[in-house]
């Protein structure tokens, strides 16, 4: 897989894009934000940061029921934002309906893979760190699978695996490939990010797309 080639193309899709692609993540991190300190209880911070499938997601608030199930609530909405950006990388185009779409079609389906994968590889971190690392990145794929088909979360789960077969190191050094970057944002007090988020995002769909292919 050509790495360079897919980071080029993703800098190339994003350039006067960055606002239609980053602004309903932040709505929804935002919402999510007020939501959880609002009937939480409790003070706390939230933060969203795209990668992939989709998406790493954390709430730091007192942990109560309501915490969990909005966390849960909103993963599926931040795997259905992914499929707007796939949208995009398709087509050229912006459709907020398609994360509604995605939603009222697919959410059952994303909170399936959701579960399979959390607890796979929470599996595989308490065998050994090495195959929590190895299952994760067998199963990144599962959400993209799961709104990009009509397969159910397992049989989205099983096609990653297969996806991801003799290329998840590769996929790997990818990930790695943005770590200065993530890096640097501090440093220029996360304003980096309006730009960065946008780009791993894609960069992100474009690879799946272009593992998609080959596979």
């Amino acid at each position: 897989m050509d790495r360079v080639a897919i980071k080029e193309e993703a800098k190339a899709k994003i350039k006067g894009n960055i606002w239609n692609i980053l602004w309903p993540s932040l709505v929804i991190g935002l919402l999510e934000g007020v939501l959880v300190n609002i009937c939480g209880g409790g003070s706390g911070s939230f933060v969203n940061f795209e990668m992939n499938n989709l998406d790493v997601n954390s709430v730091n608030a007192s942990y109560s029921p309501i915490n969990l199930v909005f966390t849960i609530l909103f993963s599926v909405v931040n795997v259905a934002y992914i499929k707007y950006v796939l949208n995009f990388v398709r087509t050229g185009k912006f459709e907020f309906n398609d994360i509604i779409d995605c939603l009222k079609t697919k959410w059952l389906n994303i909170l399936g893979v959701s579960v399979i994968t959390y607890l796979a590889i929470t599996a595989g971190f308490i065998l050994f760190i090495i195959p929590g690392i190895i299952i994760a990145l067998g199963l990144t794929m599962s959400s993209i699978i799961v709104i990009d088909s009509d397969l159910g979360p397992v049989d989205a789960v099983k096609k990653s695996w297969e996806m991801m077969k003799g290329y998840k190191w590769n996929y790997f050094v990818f990930l790695l490939s943005f770590l200065g970057w993530i890096i640097l944002s501090p440093f220029t007090l996360f304003i980096l990010l309006i730009w960065l988020v946008p780009y791993i995002t894609v960069a992100e769909i474009i690879y799946y797309e272009k593992l998609k292919e080959k596979k």
